[in-house]
C-alpha cells in the first residue's frame, strides 16, 4: 500500500468524510487491538506514529475518543509499513473485551451471570455505538440458522476491506472469548471484491469458514443452536486453587488458538512464562497432561464442527492440525467409537 491508499475527496464532495462530523468515532481502547497486531508482526510505534503526523504520546496514551479518519489511516498505515493487506483479520484476533469500554463491561456482567451467546449478541447490537461508529450489526433468521449483517458506515472507504474483516474477525474472536469454546462459523460473506493478496491460509486461520466476496453484505453464518451456548462463567475459588485450575484452563486457552499449528508442549510452555518440566509438573497435579488436554479440546472441537459447520472433514482435520485426514478419523475412532462421518450423520438424524 502507498500513499494514495488514503482517500482523497473532491471538493463540494456529496460523499460525507468520515473525519468531518464529530459523531464519527472509535474510543481510544478501540485501537489497541490494531498496535497489539502490528507490534506481533515486529512493526515498530515510533514509524507508526510518524507514519500518521502524530507524537508517540498519541500513540501510547491515545485521546477518549478518536475520528475516523484518524482511525482508518492508523489501519492503512499499519497495513502499509507491514506490507499486509490481510492485517485487518489479526486486529480482530487481538480483539478483547477491554477494548471495548461500556460494552465490554456489559459483556463481562452478563458472563458473571452465567447467561448465553444470544445475550451477548444482543448487547453488542444495542451498545457497539457506544464503541465505535463504523457501522452496525443485526441479526437475520435463515431456517435452521442465523446471520450476523454487519453493515459498514464507509464500505467505499479505502480502509473498508481491513475495517471489515476486522470486526468479523473480532465478533468471533469476542463470541470464543464469552463462550470458552471455539465458534464453528458457517460461512463468512464480505462486500469486498477478492483480493489480489488472498491466502486461504490466512482466512482460514482467522475465519475457519468458506469465505465469499462480492456480496450484498459483510456477515457470519452460524447455526442458531449455537446461540444458546452459555456464556463462560468466571467463578471465584479459593487461593490454593487458583493457580492450579488457571494454568489448566490457560494451557487449553493456548491450544485452542493455535491447533492448527500442532503446538507442542514447550511452545505453550514459553508462552506461559514456565519451563517445560514446571508445566509438566503443574499439570500432574491437576492429575492430568498435556497430551490428554490436547485430546480434549480437539475431540470437543471436532464434535462442534461436525454438528455446527458445514466443513468437510479434510478440512475439520487440518483445522484440528492433523496432516493426514486418517489421522484425525483414527483419533476420533479411538475417542468416540465411532467415526467422525458416522458420528456426524447419527447426530444429524437425532435432531430430525
Amino acid at each position: 500500500m502507498d500513499d494514495n491508499d488514503h482517500v482523497r475527496y473532491p471538493a463540494n464532495s456529496p460523499v460525507e468524510q468520515p473525519g468531518s462530523h464529530p459523531a464519527y468515532y472509535v474510543v481510544g481502547p478501540y485501537i489497541q487491538p490494531v498496535l497489539l497486531a502490528y507490534m506481533h508482526q515486529g512493526g515498530r510505534l515510533s514509524a507508526l506514529a510518524d507514519a500518521m503526523a502524530v507524537s508517540d504520546l498519541w500513540i501510547i496514551n491515545p485521546p477518549e475518543k478518536i475520528a475516523l479518519e484518524q482511525y482508518f489511516w492508523l489501519l492503512l498505515s499499519a497495513s502499509r509499513l507491514l506490507k499486509d493487506g490481510q492485517l485487518g483479520i489479526k486486529v480482530g484476533q487481538h480483539a478483547g473485551l477491554e477494548n471495548f469500554d461500556a460494552l465490554g463491561q456489559a459483556l463481562t456482567n452478563l458472563r458473571a451471570r452465567s447467561l448465553t451467546l444470544a445475550h451477548a449478541l444482543q448487547q453488542v447490537m444495542t451498545l457497539e455505538r457506544l464503541v465505535h461508529r463504523l457501522g452496525t450489526s443485526r441479526i437475520v433468521s435463515e431456517g435452521e440458522n442465523i446471520r450476523l449483517i454487519w453493515r459498514a458506515q464507509f464500505q467505499q472507504h479505502k480502509a473498508a476491506r481491513l475495517v471489515c474483516e476486522s470486526v468479523l474477525a473480532g465478533i468471533i474472536h469476542m463470541a470464543e472469548q464469552l463462550t470458552g469454546r471455539l465458534i464453528p462459523v458457517m460461512e463468512v460473506c464480505f462486500v469486498h471484491p477478492r483480493p489480489s493478496d488472498y491466502s486461504d491460509l490466512e482466512y482460514q486461520q482467522g475465519f475457519r469458514a468458506q469465505c465469499k466476496f462480492s456480496q450484498s453484505h459483510n456477515s457470519i453464518m452460524i447455526a442458531a443452536d449455537v446461540l444458546s451456548w452459555p456464556l463462560q462463567h468466571i467463578a471465584r475459588l479459593s487461593v490454593a486453587a487458583t493457580d492450579s485450575v488457571q494454568v489448566v484452563d490457560q494451557v487449553k486457552n493456548q491450544l485452542k488458538k493455535g491447533l492448527m499449528n500442532s503446538p507442542k508442549l514447550a511452545q505453550i510452555a514459553s508462552v506461559l512464562g514456565l519451563g517445560e518440566r514446571g508445566l509438566q509438573r503443574q499439570l500432574k497435579q491437576r492429575c492430568t497432561n498435556y497430551q490428554q488436554l490436547l485430546a480434549e479440546v480437539r475431540l470437543h472441537h471436532a464434535q462442534d464442527y461436525l454438528i455446527y459447520s458445514n466443513l468437510s472433514i479434510l478440512q475439520i482435520s487440518q483445522l484440528l492440525g492433523f496432516k493426514e485426514q486418517s489421522s484425525f478419523n483414527h483419533f476420533f475412532l479411538q475417542a468416540s467409537g465411532v467415526s467422525p462421518k458416522k458420528w456426524q450423520e447419527a447426530k444429524k438424524s437425532d435432531s430430525l
